[in-house]
């Protein structure tokens, strides 16, 4: 766990610098007309890097203090996490190939019913409407299309 949470606390503080190298590129004073471009990432990575020291911080006092090492992952702990992470990059690739709502209505119906043991009625409800529901929110009145994929326009007959 202190490799785990040192690597992400140096993560983070590399992240922090680059941020704060940017905004202050882009300029982070306040100027005549409001902030420069870089003023809020500029705060930002500011916060970043004090919470990714603050950590740091933590990690070298467990480690002077030789507090026992705990394990990052609990026996048995993946298969949860997996049950999560598989579909959603499913999800992801679906998006590319059929497009982001057949996408979502396969992710819905699959979680819902694999993960959730919904019934199979609100399952395919869920699964239908809510997709239905973005593409009419997105596409017809806000005027942003949603990723279509490589076969999504060829799929959807609207």
């Amino acid at each position: 766990m202190k490799k785990a949470n040192l690597a992400i606390a140096l993560l983070l503080m590399t992240i922090a610098i680059v941020v704060v190298v940017d905004a202050v590129r882009l300029g982070f004073r306040w100027g005549y007309n409001g902030p420069e471009s870089g003023f809020f990432p500029f705060w930002l990575g500011v916060i970043l890097a004090v919470c990714a020291l603050i950590e740091l911080r933590r990690v070298y006092v467990e480690h002077r203090k030789r507090v026992p090492a705990k394990p990052l992952m609990a026996e048995g702990a993946w298969k949860p996490i997996a049950w999560v992470l598989v579909p959603a990059l499913a999800m992801i690739l679906a998006t590319e190939l059929i497009g982001l709502h057949l996408a979502a209505a396969l992710y819905l119906g699959f979680y819902m019913r694999a993960v959730g043991k919904i019934r199979w009625s609100t399952t395919v409800a869920v699964s239908i409407l809510v997709p239905a529901a973005l593409y009419v929110a997105f596409d017809r009145f806000f005027l942003v299309p949603m990723p279509q994929g490589i076969w999504g326009a060829k799929l959807l007959p609207f």
